[in-house]
């Protein structure tokens, strides 16, 4: 018996029980569309957070921050826990600098009629006209007069101005904040306005600098905004600008720049999502072990129910060889064909996921590769033992079985 004659063998065969081979390969199939599914969604998920750390800067910006905010943990004496008047004069003097602005960013209450939601709130002067990474939806940004007078307007995003205002306009209404009335000039859509906004929700308000400081005058300024002028090399600027600062503060690591800060988020990211990964996609090896504990059996239970057909073929010639091949023929197509099938549903709900959420997957065609390859040995280790049982049969005792 040839490989094509073994093939279409083994073939009629898992055609010949269409619902036991199905339910045989459902355990392949599931750990192989675990496996792929998991690693694109994570994947996806990483890449949608790096990039939008990313689309957080312009490009003629640098953002600079204190390091204590970049790498939290517990306050040591003299560290430099936000960006002072100091320091803002400083960047100014370099002659590459446009202007420098500064972004404050904090969590309090925001309360109106019985409603109270615990919201971010970022404030800035009015270079938020230009910087801001989000598009007003309702109403207008707030201007440079009410920056200059410390007027008490806000913005809302626009998830935060549904839990507060329901379906209604909230434009010209009144939120209270820290027991002062804000008036809502205007809605905007749910994006994040600095680094700092991705890890704090889609609950955001925006108010001027002044009038934050005036209301929550312990809030320090969390991020220093250095607009550079045309031609500009701005790696070298902001290394200059950054070495000045931890010198005045007397701290080499006082301060960083946004670059070194996405890159310390991005490493993050990759170990969590990487640690994640490997930890479900061991839960879905196992279910991949599981399906091949169920090929072993229903092999077996093959090799029982064709004794009499091994013993026919063994009495005209068949060699322990190809008996040995035909069944592990027969383990590896299921197992093949569900690790098939699993890379198809394993794209598919990474596509779904995709479309649901909005977040792109992607698909790594080496995880598909070894995925596939891992599913066809488990067809050969599960189908080994039930083919040599097969192969080692006695073709008298088998023409005799019943």
């Amino acid at each position: 018996m040839n490989f094509g004659e073994m093939f279409m063998s083994a073939m009629a065969s898992l055609l010949a029980n269409k619902l036991r081979s199905f339910l045989t390969m459902l355990g392949i199939l599931i750990g192989v569309a675990s496996i792929i599914s998991i690693v694109a969604v994570g994947n996806g998920g990483k890449r949608a957070v790096v990039n939008a750390l990313s689309n957080g800067q312009t490009t003629n910006t640098i953002q600079i921050l204190p390091k204590e905010l970049v790498v939290p943990g517990l306050p040591q004496p003299g560290q430099v826990l936000s960006v002072s008047q100091a320091d803002l004069d400083i960047a100014q003097q370099f002659s590459g600098v446009e202007r420098v602005d500064y972004t404050i960013t904090g969590q309090t209450n925001v309360t109106a009629g019985t409603h109270t939601i615990n919201a971010s709130i970022d404030a800035g002067p009015d270079y938020l006209n230009t910087l801001a990474q989000f598009q007003v939806i309702k109403g207008h940004m707030f201007q440079a007069s009410d920056v200059v007078a410390a007027r008490p307007v806000i913005l809302l995003s626009n998830t935060l101005a549904g839990k507060l205002f329901g379906s209604g306009n909230p434009v010209g209404g009144i939120v209270t904040i820290g027991g002062t009335p804000f008036q809502v000039i205007g809605v905007t859509a749910s994006q994040q306005v600095n680094l700092f906004s991705l890890f704090l929700g889609s609950d955001y308000a925006y108010m001027p600098a002044t009038t934050c400081q005036n209301l929550f005058p312990t809030w320090g300024i969390t991020e220093m905004d250095v607009q550079t002028r045309p031609g500009v090399n701005q790696d070298e600027l902001a290394n200059h600008i950054v070495t000045a600062l931890n010198v005045n503060a007397g701290d080499a690591n006082a301060f960083e720049t946004s670059t070194g800060f996405l890159t310390t988020v991005e490493s993050t990211i990759n170990r969590v999502t990487s640690i994640l990964t490997l930890v479900i996609g061991a839960i879905a090896g196992i279910a991949l072990l599981v399906g091949g504990v169920g090929v072993m059996n229903i092999m077996l239970v093959s090799v029982t129910e064709r004794t009499q057909e091994i013993g026919i073929r063994m009495s005209l010639g068949a060699t322990r060889t190809a008996i040995l091949l035909q069944f592990l023929m027969e383990s590896v197509m299921i197992t093949a064909i569900g690790g098939l099938v699993g890379i198809l549903l394993g794209t598919g709900v990474g596509v779904a996921v995709s479309a649901i959420t909005h977040v792109p997957t992607f698909v790594q065609w080496p995880v598909v590769v070894f995925s596939f390859l891992f599913s066809a040995v488990i067809g050969v280790v599960c189908g080994l033992y039930p083919a040599n049982k097969a192969a080692r049969l006695n073709p008298i005792d088998a023409l005799r079985y019943e």
